[in-house]
């Protein structure tokens, strides 16, 4: 992160059916990021019940393992939802 705020970031977009698109999150949280002014962006689209175990999510682990290695200096939900319909 510079002193001016984060330089990298990423997009974590998800929908429960393939009837369904990532496509309003993604755009939004591009918008957000664009006036925080950050420029390198990685997008997580997933097509995966909120409900589904988490250890079955791919595109949800790999955004996990790429945080852990500290890949960016802040991740964009549109909702919390989006990241899982399981309470704590």
């Amino acid at each position: 992160m510079s002193e001016n705020g984060p330089t990298t970031a990423a997009i974590y977009a998800r929908v429960s059916t393939s009837d369904q698109d990532v496509s309003r999150q993604l755009d939004e949280a591009r918008e957000h990021l664009e006036r925080l002014g950050v420029e390198d962006i990685e997008e997580y689209p997933e097509i995966v019940s909120g409900a589904a175990d988490t250890d079955t999510r791919e595109v949800y682990n790999q955004l996990l393992d790429d945080v852990e290695s500290d890949e960016f200096d802040l991740v964009i939900v549109h909702e919390i939802s989006r990241l899982s319909r399981l309470g704590p």
